[in-house]
């Protein structure tokens, strides 16, 4: 594979990821169906990179010192970028789990009854809904 044809390929991959984190951050969830699917295709890409990742690597190494940096900075960015993709999808799941409970707490069932009872409970013992 040329450098030019690496340098693409990296790019796109890069790309992808990055557009990803991007609608990630500014919480786009317009943007968010697409990023997934590009970046699934990147991640895609690299997987069954003939020769697998190693012989991705050593691909890679075979250019000159200038253009392997260049390749490895973008190789770089991506993987970066992935796990800031992991750890921006955790914190909307956290801050989804938290407004779900926030929410099931302000519904009229999760206070006291107008008798100072629990709702849900029959006879002093709780339901099976609770």
């Amino acid at each position: 594979m040329s450098f030019d044809d690496l340098l693409n390929f990296l790019n796109g991959i890069a790309g992808a990821i990055g557009g990803l984190r991007a609608a990630l951050e500014s919480s786009n969830m317009d943007q968010l169906p697409a990023s997934l699917d590009s970046t699934n295709e990147a991640l895609d890409a690299i997987q069954s990179y003939p020769g697998g990742t190693d012989k991705l690597k050593q691909d890679i190494h075979q250019f000159e010192p200038a253009q392997t940096t260049q390749l490895l900075a973008l190789l770089e960015q991506a993987s970066v970028n992935h796990q800031i993709n992991g750890d921006l999808i955790r914190l909307a799941m956290q801050r989804s789990s938290a407004m779900q409970s926030f929410i099931a707490q302000q519904a009229p069932s999760a206070t006291y009854g107008s008798d100072g009872g629990v709702p849900g409970s029959v006879g002093g013992v709780l339901s099976r809904k609770v």
